[in-house]
């Protein structure tokens, strides 16, 4: 006659599972805050010390620069969360292999199963939060940011012009003496080659610098009698001297405007990149049609020419026709035309999904961890979470290299690193479950 589980016991059963779950989810949740905190340093390091290179030290109120910072940051986020989610998993199995607290566990009859369960419904939750950054936060903040950083702009003179004092914004140099409101003197203006072959010297004892365009952030510098030496760029012996009374030079800094975000795809919305893919995919599938019938065309004037082999006597006339018929079928290639803002936009779109997945994929990695003792547990697991971390950036970063030498939909390249991340945890543990 088979037992019957006691319906205390199954209660009891259940407070223990919570108790577990709750331990679990605690140490995740603090080994999560070390590795975030870790991993998103890494991630935004070099980019706010070139937003403070640029804008930054501008004179703008606190409140301001905070705002900038908080705004360019869902861009770096959407990386941190899986890597910490990794490296976190990490910290807790291997903490709880190297203090025997897993082999406890087991000995009390719960199955690592038990275990399994809490880390994998963090690495869901955290990877549902990834495409909500991804897919609404890092589009809405993008817009804001390039709002306000058009305002600030506006506001803040490109030059700040102070007594004797040096600018240097892009290829332009300006050197001037006393100054007062928009009024110079002493000026040097030094512009490298814009594109003419030339490059300017100019000298002048006054002038007036009036922002003329502020959406373009184009500029006037009015000089009182300047002197002009032109010379050509890399020939020290080739110059022109020129005077005037008065002369009007227009400064473009338009391309100068620092943006840590944009309007690119890697910034846009799922909704808006499907758009996008729709727009192109009329384009793309003319310039396949076009390539094929072009092959096609290029084929067929080449067999005409082998026909012509049995009647034809002049021999040079015939290679030299079958000789461009040849290069004519060469030049298009063996593989359709790739349409590149297709292959972008379809490369984005999966990569929002796949770096999503991969807070799941990468905790899945990490649980073969709980069937091994390891030393120094915490220490041992973010050492191995570093180097997961390291190849699965590498392979995220080859594939997007690829998109554009494939004819062929990028979305299974782009899901490659998940894909093998999470073939390779299913084999990891189906072999150490063998092997116990």
């Amino acid at each position: 006659m088979d037992s019957v589980q006691p319906e205390s016991d199954l209660k009891e059963n259940r407070g223990s599972y919570f108790l577990l779950y709750r331990y679990i989810l605690r140490e995740f949740a603090q080994n999560f805050a070390v590795a975030f905190i870790f991993f998103f340093c890494i991630f935004f390091i070099n980019s706010i010390l070139l937003l403070v290179q640029r804008i930054l030290l501008r004179n703008i109120d606190i409140i301001t620069m905070l705002q900038m910072v908080a705004l360019s940051m869902p861009q770096f986020l959407i990386y941190t969360f899986p890597f910490a989610s990794l490296a976190s998993s990490s910290m807790v199995l291997g903490d709880l292999g190297s203090s025997n607290e897993l082999l406890a566990l087991r000995s009390s009859g719960i199955s690592s199963g038990h275990v399994y369960k809490p880390l994998i419904a963090a690495s869901l939750v955290l990877s549902v939060v990834t495409f909500v950054f991804a897919d609404v936060v890092l589009p809405w903040s993008s817009v804001v940011y390039e709002e306000k950083l058009s305002v600030l702009m506006r506001d803040m003179p490109t030059f700040e012009i102070e007594p004797n004092s040096v600018n240097t914004v892009g290829s332009i140099v300006l050197s001037n003496g006393e100054s007062e409101g928009n009024e110079i003197h002493d000026i040097l203006l030094l512009a490298d080659d814009d594109g003419s072959g030339q490059s300017r010297t100019v000298v002048s004892d006054r002038g007036t610098l009036t922002l003329v365009d502020p959406y373009n952030f184009i500029y006037s510098l009015e000089l009182d009698e300047p002197m002009i030496l032109l010379s050509e760029t890399g020939d020290i012996d080739s110059y022109g001297l020129s005077e005037a009374e008065r002369a009007v030079f227009f400064l473009d800094f338009s391309e100068q405007i620092p943006s840590l975000t944009s309007s690119a795809p890697v910034n846009l919305s799922s909704r808006d990149l499907i758009a996008g893919i729709m727009d192109r995919e009329e384009a793309e599938e003319s310039d396949r049609a076009d390539w094929h019938y072009a092959r096609e065309d290029a084929r067929l004037k080449y067999a005409d020419e082998l026909k012509k082999s049995t009647r034809e006597e002049n021999r040079n006339d015939l290679q030299q026709a079958l000789s461009e018929a040849d290069q004519s079928i060469m030049r298009r290639g063996e593989k359709p035309p790739i349409n590149f803002y297709s292959q972008y936009f379809k490369a984005e779109l999966a990569k929002k999904f796949v770096l999503s997945a991969a807070c799941f994929c990468l905790t899945m990695i990490t649980l073969p961890l709980s069937m091994v003792r390891v030393k120094h547990g915490k220490l041992t697991g973010f050492a191995i979470s570093l180097l997961i971390a390291v190849a699965y950036w590498y392979m995220l970063f080859g594939v997007q290299l690829e998109i554009f030498s494939i004819s062929s939909s990028p979305y299974l390249l782009i899901a490659l690193p998940d894909i093998v991340i999470l073939l390779a945890a299913i084999m990891l543990i189906f072999r150490f479950r063998r092997a116990r």
